[in-house]
């Protein structure tokens, strides 16, 4: 990919793969991914950051791609993930970075933010909305709301089970979840009461979409079948243990300036519709947008939109705006 170089770095006992474009000494944007992805989530994003200005920054988180990480899932709490981030911004040469993230890489950059405020000048979230504290543990609040309903992050708590139903065709598993949770797939995605498997509800899509090109579907692909599902799956598993180590801290408020670009069709912005409504309460410099035909992919399904609210973002805190 044109002006994207890959490179190794040393992070937390991580050996992270990382990808950058522009150059090192100008200001750092670390662009965070989610599941079941991996860096080129950041792949329209990453050229135009470099293009603008800045040093930009997409890893393979821990246990992803090509970074991986270890098997046991109290590796994959909140607090080491956390770590593995501020490390890396050192390991980059900076004392501070404008983190972007978007869904499990979203959730980490709030907490990068909250734990220290003093790396991180600006935060670009998607996605899942900063709500502050949670009352009560993830899954017991998941088992309340959808009591013997499927939902996916309560099945991802099995042992073994969600990887194997995952790599038994990488491809088509991948296939079928960026079309179901995007803006063109998510109308016919109904989880069912009956369902076994998080694949069960959902299709193929006829055509390709234009922002997940056969080739790009190849890499991710190829990532998943090197790296397998379970270690990703982990920062699931790991949901109970973030909260509980997290649940006394007394600090929430974020005090940096914060913009939150949300897809009207994302199935994961409607389940956390009480967290996006309490967010102003925890993000006093807070801008938000909501893009409408946008499902969960924000940064690939409407790469073009995202992009220009980025770049108008970093104008305005930069005072070039």
């Amino acid at each position: 990919m044109a002006f994207i170089r890959e490179r190794r770095v040393a992070a937390n006992g991580l050996d992270m793969f990382v990808a950058e474009a522009g150059e090192a000494g100008q200001p750092l944007v670390l662009c965070l991914h989610g599941f079941p992805e991996c860096w080129a989530s950041w792949r329209y994003q990453l050229p135009m950051l470099a293009q603008s200005g800045y040093y930009a920054v997409a890893p393979d988180l821990r246990g992803f791609g090509q970074t991986g990480g270890p098997h046991d899932v109290a590796e994959y709490r909140m607090s080491v993930l956390v770590e593995d981030v501020r490390e890396l911004i050192q390991s980059l040469g900076y004392e501070q970075a404008i983190l972007v993230g978007h869904d499990w890489g979203c959730g980490l950059a709030w907490q990068v933010a909250r734990r220290y405020p003093e790396t991180v000048s600006a935060v670009v979230g998607m996605s899942v909305p900063y709500g502050g504290p949670a009352p009560e543990a993830p899954t017991q609040a998941m088992k309340r709301l959808f009591g013997d309903h499927f939902f996916y992050m309560l099945y991802f708590q099995q042992s073994a089970l969600p990887e194997q139903e995952l790599e038994r065709d990488v491809r088509d598993s991948l296939r079928k979840i960026f079309h179901s949770l995007s803006a063109d797939g998510v109308a016919e995605y109904r989880a069912g009461k009956d369902d076994k498997g998080i694949l069960d509800a959902m299709r193929v899509p006829e055509q390709p979409p234009r922002w997940m090109r056969e080739e790009d579907l190849d890499y991710y692909t190829q990532r998943y079948q090197d790296s397998g599902f379970g270690r990703p799956i982990n920062w699931y598993r790991a949901m109970d243990l973030s909260w509980q180590e997290s649940r006394d801290d007394e600090n929430w408020q974020l005090t940096m300036p914060v913009l939150f670009i949300g897809g009207l069709q994302d199935p994961v912005l409607m389940f956390n519709q009480k967290a996006l409504q309490r967010m102003p309460d925890y993000v006093p410099d807070l801008r938000t947008v909501l893009q409408d035909q946008c499902g969960h992919w924000i940064q690939m399904e409407q790469a073009a939109e995202v992009n220009r609210e980025i770049l108008a973002f970093l104008e305005e805190i930069n005072g070039q705006g």
